[in-house]
């Protein structure tokens, strides 16, 4: 059975979450796997070996219960879970400790909290979330501290009119069906008169051609603050999250689209980002 990934820090901020990973793994069928990453101190400035050695299983075992009891204190009742596991990892890495987890159970998607501009417990907006975003195994949904996650009615998606938006587009609209959801798909230009329409009529034609979605809408903005407009838009259509590609360093050429968008829009607080990477792309949420 796969699993969605709910990495926590125990932190307030990350109670919106978990919200989110309980209403996502009911609609989509998934097991929810509870995360922390942990690490076993050194003594002396050597490892924790020799006369120490239950150190490493108590501190597993206390990590265990206190992960527990974070989601039974801060679950949200009205959205039982039909599968829990409980998972903390020793690992001196956040990264590294959230990356083999997601291996081992088989992650469809990765839930983090976001507070301010950073993701919980040293996720920076910068170096390490990037890492995260680009070597996660499936998709990664950061979810700000305040939101309060409920039923979704309408999703965004914010295209650059390539062959990866469509396939990032077909688990877009597999997490929509689950919630009889709207997809709206939005590109932002500075130029809506010449390439503009003409590249969303070839993009909308391509996708309705491999994606079959009678609730799929498209729209082309005029702007040359693209983080702001999408965020605005987003806000605008009342939308539960924003998802978008992280794209490599290869189509830095494009100038909306450039390589720190993610980290922008993530930096809103606002609102949920769904960031997929395009290693990732043929993982399905079924």
């Amino acid at each position: 059975m796969k699993s969605i990934l709910y990495a926590t820090d125990y932190s307030e901020a990350s109670v919106a979450a978990l919200h989110c990973a309980q209403v996502l793994s009911r609609n989509l069928d998934l097991r929810l796997v509870l995360c922390h990453v942990y690490d076993v101190p050194t003594l002396l400035g050597t490892q924790l070996e020799g006369p120490f050695p239950h150190l490493r299983t108590d501190a597993y075992t206390t990590q265990r219960k206190k992960l527990k009891a974070f989601f039974e204190k801060n679950r949200e009742d009205n959205h039982p879970v039909r599968e829990l596991h409980v998972e903390p990892v020793e690992n001196m890495s956040v990264l590294s400790g959230i990356l083999s987890k997601a291996s081992e159970w088989q992650t469809r998607l990765i839930v983090v909290g976001m507070k301010g501009e950073s993701l919980v417990r040293g996720m920076i907006m910068g170096s390490t979330t990037k890492k995260l975003v680009d070597k996660a195994p499936c998709p990664v949904l950061a979810v700000p501290a305040k939101h309060h996650f409920t039923e979704i009615k309408n999703l965004v998606y914010a295209t650059d009119f390539e062959v990866e938006d469509i396939k990032a587009l077909e688990k877009v609209v597999i997490l929509a069906r689950a919630f009889g959801a709207a997809v709206h798909v939005v590109h932002v230009t500075e130029d809506t008169q010449y390439s503009g329409p003409s590249n969303l009529s070839w993009f909308r034609q391509m996708l309705e051609s491999q994606v079959k979605y009678e609730n799929l809408h498209f729209e082309l903005l005029k702007s040359g603050d693209v983080a702001n407009s999408l965020k605005d838009y987003t806000e605008h259509q009342e939308a539960s999250l924003i998802g978008m590609l992280e794209r490599s360093s290869k189509h830095n050429t494009n100038k909306w689209f450039r390589r720190d968008l993610v980290k922008q829009m993530a930096s809103n607080k606002s609102i949920p980002l769904l960031s997929f990477n395009e290693q990732n792309l043929k993982t399905l949420f079924v």
